[in-house]
C-alpha cells in the first residue's frame, strides 16, 4: 500500500507534461507573439493602437450586432470600467465610434461604429484574415504534436519570424 506522499509523487509525475509537449507549449507561444506582433504593426499602419482595434472588433461583433456597453466592452476586453471609459473616450474623439442612449436604460450608453471606424475595422480585419490563412497549417501542426515535436528539435520555428519595422 502506497503512502500519501508516494500518492504525491505518482499524481505529480502523471501530471508532468513531456517534452515534446513543452515544445509545442513554446512553438505556440511564439507563433502567437509573431501574430500579435504583426497584428500591432498592422493597426499602426492605420493609425491605431491594438487596443483600439481589439475594441472596435469587439463593438462590431458583440452579441452577434447587438450594441455594447461601455462596461461591457471592458469586460469584453479585460479592462477596468474607467479604462473603457477613458478608451471610448478616445474613440470618440477620433471619429470611430459615437455613443447613444440605450432606449431601455437611459442611464446606459451603447456603442456604435462610425462609417470610419467600420472602415478602419474592415481594413484591419482584412490583413489579419489574410494573415491567419497564411499561416494557417503552421497553426495547425502546433497541435500535432509529432509534428510540433519534429519541428522543435529541427530548429524549424511554426512561420516566418516576425518582421520588425
Amino acid at each position: 500500500m502506497s503512502t500519501a506522499l508516494e500518492s504525491r509523487a505518482q499524481e505529480a509525475d502523471e501530471s508532468r507534461p513531456s517534452e515534446e509537449e513543452l515544445r509545442a507549449l513554446a512553438n505556440f507561444r511564439y507563433a502567437l507573439r509573431q501574430f500579435l506582433a504583426f497584428s500591432e504593426q498592422a493597426a499602426a499602419d492605420v493609425g491605431l493602437t491594438m487596443q483600439r482595434y481589439q475594441a472596435l472588433l469587439a463593438i462590431k461583433t458583440f452579441r452577434a450586432g447587438a450594441h455594447i456597453s461601455v462596461g461591457e466592452l471592458a469586460e469584453q476586453l479585460l479592462i477596468r470600467d474607467h479604462s473603457a471609459a477613458e478608451l471610448v473616450s478616445r474613440l470618440e474623439q477620433a471619429k470611430l465610434v459615437k455613443r447613444k442612449n440605450d432606449p431601455l436604460d437611459r442611464r446606459r450608453s451603447l456603442l456604435v461604429l462610425t462609417t470610419l471606424g467600420d472602415r478602419r475595422l474592415s481594413q484591419l480585419a482584412f490583413v489579419h484574415l489574410r494573415k491567419l490563412r497564411a499561416d494557417k497549417s503552421a497553426f495547425l501542426r502546433l497541435f500535432e504534436t509529432e509534428h510540433a515535436g519534429d519541428d522543435a528539435a529541427q530548429g524549424i520555428a511554426p512561420d516566418e519570424p516576425a518582421q520588425r519595422r
